[in-house]
């Protein structure tokens, strides 16, 4: 029976990979399995707040991978590096979308998977721009480094942007004159998904022994 290892790819694709054959599995998997899967989700009616839970999903990983370490002991450290950096276009400064990701982990990723519910700063709008973040006023000037009071959430672009920066991360890695960077990437890839490895036997008792 085939075994699907990605949306569009079975075993076989690893059975002795090169690097575009990683390459090839690690874009189908984030593309079809977090990025497709979120646009579907937010064009349905209250679906907005699922599709960016899927989207949560997308920040550790992608620094993880940037960086070439695991994100194991440092989730929170990864998930607000991994979304400053895909959002690094969006004009806000590095050290206020650090703290808007660090809020995020905070509110929405841990707010949503361990409570259920997002917490009280973070809501959903369709707006002009795939975030706004508030903060408080200081002698009549917007205090950059105050507080975060709220953050508003267009999902759609929010989508939108990270299909942009995981487009751009593949289009860096299919860059051949980058051997380097390719060698490392194909060496990380396998410390997380050693294909050489065989996977878990399952023993299952028979009915009435």
């Amino acid at each position: 029976m085939p075994v699907s290892i990605s949306p569009h790819y079975e075993a076989e694709k690893l059975e002795a990979p090169d690097i575009d054959d990683i390459i090839d599995v690690y874009e189908d998997r984030i593309q079809h399995w977090v990025i497709e899967p979120a646009k579907l989700l937010a064009n349905t009616e209250h679906g907005g707040p699922a599709a960016f839970c899927i989207l949560l999903t997308y920040f550790e990983g992608a620094w993880s991978y940037l960086m070439r370490k695991s994100s194991s002991g440092r989730s929170k450290e990864y998930f607000k590096y991994g979304f400053a950096d895909a959002f690094k276009l969006s004009g806000n400064p590095e050290q206020l979308l650090l703290r808007v990701g660090q809020l995020l982990y905070e509110d929405a990723r841990c707010g949503f998977f361990h409570d259920g519910l997002f917490r009280g700063k973070v809501f959903f709008a369709d707006m002009n721009k795939d975030m706004v973040i508030t903060l408080p006023m200081r002698d009549g000037n917007l205090d950059i480094e105050g507080e975060i009071q709220s953050m508003l959430i267009d999902v759609k672009r929010c989508i939108s942007a990270v299909e942009k920066h995981f487009s751009a991360t593949i289009s860096s890695l299919r860059d051949t004159s980058r051997t380097e960077k390719r060698a490392e990437f194909f060496r990380f890839f396998k410390s997380q998904y050693d294909w050489e490895q065989p996977g878990p036997i399952v023993g299952i008792r028979e009915p009435g022994k």
